[in-house]
């Protein structure tokens, strides 16, 4: 019998400090374009819209895939969009740590 070397599998966290910066940094980049919006006054009927909708949050995706690793399938996007980054974050999370972890797994089974 000859010996093997254990194959030791890599324990990989979840970047969550990370996705929580890019994140928020596309927040703020999103939010600077809207600096000179005409309708930002308050009183108007943009006040009770969304601050990002999904048709634009889906670009969040595009500085998440890296340093998650992986591609975020659009259906993390909630219909309807994200009121602040809070909400973006709270909604995003739960969903990419899950991905990341299933990711993790398949790879270690192999």
């Amino acid at each position: 019998m000859s010996p093997t070397a254990a194959v030791q599998p890599r324990v990989t966290l979840f970047p969550e400090k990370e996705i929580e910066s890019v994140i928020e940094a596309w927040w703020d980049e999103q939010m600077s374009k809207h600096a000179d919006d005409p309708f930002a006054p308050l009183g108007t009927l943009f006040d009770v819209l969304v601050d990002v909708d999904s048709l634009t949050a889906v670009n969040v995706l595009l500085v998440i895939e890296p340093v998650l690793g992986l591609k975020p399938p659009e259906s993390l996007i909630r219909p309807g969009g994200y009121t602040d980054r809070h909400d973006m974050l709270g909604h995003f999370m739960p969903s990419l740590r899950k991905l990341f972890n299933q990711r993790n797994l398949k790879s270690t089974a192999k």
